[in-house]
């Protein structure tokens, strides 16, 4: 009988690799490997786990003959073709479970730096300069929180919030009545109506490809911080920078860009990523939201579990 295979192409942590093991399976753990290697060798693997580096296209499932299931550590599926998936029946599993503490506390984090002007003030020290006034902050308590994406993250997100005395708005396309302690179901337009900060936690999907655009801030009422710490191309950077400049968004937050291979941007996005990083009123962070020491363990575990599940 042929043993069971799974290849692992992203970093894993070891008790995942330790749990397909304890489960039968021969584990090929190739941290470097690109697509083009990944498509030459995927018809001998039973299992795939991945993160966001490998695209599971039409071609690589065709290819992939033997393949049962695909684990991918976290939670966007943006880079998996799940629908074509399902129809050569091939499971795909997630882990937002795994890091949504994460990515919650890293949002709070880049909402209280744009509101006290913590980079900014640091930087300055930095270059000799003791700026007081011009950073004086703005507290969280009594504003309103706009939370746009209710699923795991959002969840998570509302409830760290509860401590700081505000409101907070939520809206999700997909979920209903969800009203509860501190977090008021609302629609997208009394977000805009309302809302002294937006945080995005929401997939990439066709319908959210640059959602977040022009339109969508000049139908906010108020000028509002905004953070981004789902996808990058839900965001219109374009927009988003005209929008900075106009006041409309008082400063932004961004954990995700549209393209995060920063070494190989074209040049109409290198001009875009320069006027990201001249400006003080932006932070940037290289999507590490979910990105702790805790949340590697949880990703690894949570996706073991949903494996063990299905054997």
């Amino acid at each position: 009988m042929m043993a069971k295979r799974i290849l692992i192409t992203d970093e894993m942590h070891p008790v995942f690799i330790e749990g397909m093991l304890a489960l039968g399976y021969e584990v090929d753990y190739y941290s470097m490997i690109d697509n083009e290697e990944v498509l030459c060798i995927i018809p001998d693997y039973d299992a795939l786990a991945l993160s966001t580096k490998i695209c599971v296209t039409k071609e690589m499932i065709d290819k992939a003959t033997r393949l049962r299931f695909i684990a991918r550590i976290g939670s966007g599926l943006d880079n998996i073709d799940i629908k074509y998936a399902a129809q050569k029946g091939i499971r795909v599993f997630n882990s937002p479970e795994g890091n949504c503490n994460a990515v919650a506390e890293h949002t709070l984090a880049l909402i209280l730096n744009m509101l006290n002007h913590v980079a900014r003030s640091d930087r300055e020290i930095r270059s000799g300069q003791w700026v007081r006034e011009a950073n004086r902050g703005k507290e969280l308590n009594g504003m309103t929180i706009g939370i746009i994406g209710y699923g795991h993250v959002g969840k998570t997100l509302a409830k760290r919030l509860m401590g700081f005395d505000c409101k907070v708005l939520a809206y999700d396309k997909y979920l209903h009545n969800f009203s509860q302690n501190n977090v008021v179901e609302v629609s997208i337009n009394k977000i805009q109506e309302q809302a002294d900060i937006i945080t995005m936690h929401t997939p990439l999907t066709h319908e959210t490809l640059h959602w977040i655009n022009a339109h969508f801030f000049e139908k906010c009422k108020k000028n509002i911080y905004f953070v981004n710490a789902s996808r990058g191309k839900v965001v219109n950077t374009r927009d988003l920078l005209y929008h900075l400049d106009t006041g409309k968004i008082i400063a932004a937050a961004l954990d995700v860009l549209e393209n995060e291979k920063i070494d190989s941007l074209t040049a109409d996005e290198k001009i875009i990523f320069n006027q990201l990083c001249q400006r003080d009123n932006i932070t940037l962070t290289p999507h590490i939201a979910g990105w702790t020491q805790e949340s590697k363990i949880a990703l690894s575990q949570v996706l073991l579990n949903k494996i063990k599940a299905m054997q």
